[in-house]
């Protein structure tokens, strides 16, 4: 046992022997590594801490470079150079075939220049000494995008201007006739560019890095007009017309019938769409050029401005009849017309009362009016093969009439007993109207319509209140004497001597 243990140590004495210079110089280069490394990273520890308060190289703010500065370094040369910087950039911007510039000097913009120096200098400070130290040593490019302040009434008016310049409004095809032929003018097709597109990508490109150039390009959507020539090609003929007189009287009502009258004509309206009286006339208001004429207002007659549209309304109503299009809302005045029989009108009243009717045909129609002459009239062009070669007609019934009464009024300038008509009054009617069908001049059917009721207004009659006035009998007088004339005595002739 003993022998033994002597032979292990022999053995380990030759190894330590053998091996003692491997080990010194593995001893001495461990030590010089990691003297190294302290010496490495005391001084990268001293270069960290010379830059903690300093901005890394290569960072820059909008062009201006300020790495190597300190906060309040940072501060004077963003004060001295980014204004000059911002205001010389633009925003390229090319909508459709146009381009525009949006020039950042036309924005009134504003910075806050202490708050961009502050994040400059925090920048990569956050990391690991060797990341920092990388950092300070490679000096990449970094840019500090501080947050612009810019006026947005600026900022619209550009877009205003690039919409109001690359917008095209689409127009629909017209229609009219000229010496009874239909003439047809096709349609424009319009351009838009999306504008909450517009702002979003301006907005978003304001705070980008301006030392590039910054190009925006939007497409322009195509937007198609409401009425085609396709579409008004299906009117090929008048479907009906009628037309009434009007006495030429000195007040605003031919000019109010005038106005309204060109206001409908031209209406195309396409299959399913509903005509509305009012909200294409809309208020009669003087700044319409619409004047002051007689009107029902309850069951009396005052000036107001617009009347006399009431004729129009009703004789549109009775053309279109006759193309067989029933109202959606229709309403008789309350005192009869002198332009209408008894059910066959059709009043309106802004706000108040309308008429309105939809056009139940698969084709488009189109409605001419015209005022001139004494005459106002209204004609309904469609597509007369689908019309049909059926006529129409809307006839009435009076049902009751109602005789006006007379209401007395006092008047002291008569005497008693007699009596004058101030004015007369209106006879009431009850009436219905019927839509008759008639197929090669035929009646072939009879259909109501509505049942209608019309108001009187009773005579005004001044009646006499002044008492006659007696004159009293002449009283008795006693007849004068008559006091006789004296003769005078004759006074002879004296004679002469012969």
């Amino acid at each position: 046992m003993k022998k033994n243990k002597s032979l292990q140590k022999s053995n380990y004495n030759e190894l330590f022997e053998k091996n003692k210079k491997p080990i010194m110089i593995g001893s001495v280069v461990l030590v010089a590594i990691i003297a190294s490394s302290l010496a490495y990273g005391i001084g990268l520890n001293k270069n960290v801490k010379a830059w903690e308060n300093k901005v890394y190289p290569g960072v820059n703010v909008y062009g201006v470079e300020i790495g190597g500065l300190t906060k309040e370094e940072a501060i004077k040369s963003l004060n001295e150079k980014l204004s000059v910087n911002i205001m010389d950039k633009t925003l390229a911007v090319t909508a459709g075939e146009q381009k525009f510039d949006l020039k950042y000097s036309d924005l009134n913009l504003s910075y806050d220049v202490e708050a961009i120096a502050t994040d400059a200098v925090k920048y990569g400070k956050d990391g690991s000494n060797f990341s920092k130290n990388t950092k300070i040593k490679k000096g990449k490019d970094h840019n500090i995008e501080g947050e612009i302040s810019y006026d947005e009434g600026k900022l619209k008016e550009f877009e205003d201007t690039v919409k109001s310049t690359v917008d095209v409004e689409p127009k629909d095809a017209k229609i009219s006739t000229n010496s009874g032929n239909i003439v047809i003018i096709p349609e424009v097709v319009g351009n838009k560019i999306d504008g909450e597109d517009l702002h979003n990508k301006l907005v978003e490109n304001i705070n980008k890095n301006l030392s590039n150039k910054v190009e925006l390009t939007f497409e322009l959507k195509e937007c198609k007009a409401r009425l085609t020539k396709d579409d008004l090609s299906q009117i090929d003929s008048k479907l009906s017309s009628y037309s009434n007189s009007y006495r030429m009287t000195g007040d605003g009502r031919v000019r109010n019938m005038e106005i309204a009258a060109q206001t409908v004509s031209g209406i195309v309206l396409m299959p399913g769409d509903e005509f509305s009286y009012n909200d294409l006339i809309g208020d009669t208001t003087p700044d319409k050029g619409y004047e002051k004429a007689n009107t029902y207002v309850g069951n009396k007659i005052v000036p107001d401005y617009g009347g006399g549209i009431c004729q129009v309304s009703t004789t549109l109503y009775r053309a279109v009849m006759k193309a067989n299009i029933r109202s959606t809302e229709r309403r008789n005045h309350s005192l009869m017309v002198g332009y209408s029989e008894a059910g066959l009108d059709a009043t309106v009243a802004y706000g108040f009362v309308d008429y309105k009717f939809k056009n139940t045909y698969d084709f488009p129609i189109y409605i001419e009016g015209a005022v001139g002459g004494g005459t106002v009239g209204f004609s309904i062009y469609g597509n007369k093969s689908k019309f049909g070669e059926k006529t129409y007609e809307l006839v009435n019934e009076v049902l009751e009439t109602y005789k006006p009464g007379n209401e007395y009024v006092d008047d002291p300038t008569l005497e008693i007993g007699k009596e004058v008509i101030q004015s007369y009054g209106m006879t009431g009617y009850k009436a219905s109207s019927y839509q008759v069908t008639y197929e090669n001049g035929t009646e072939v059917n009879r259909e109501i319509v509505a049942t209608d009721v019309y108001g009187t207004t009773k005579s005004v009659v001044k009646r006499g209140t002044k008492k006659p006035v007696n004159t009293p009998p002449p009283a008795n007088v006693a007849t004068p004497t008559p006091v006789p004339t004296p003769v005078p005595t004759p006074v002879p002739a004296p004679k002469v001597a012969q």
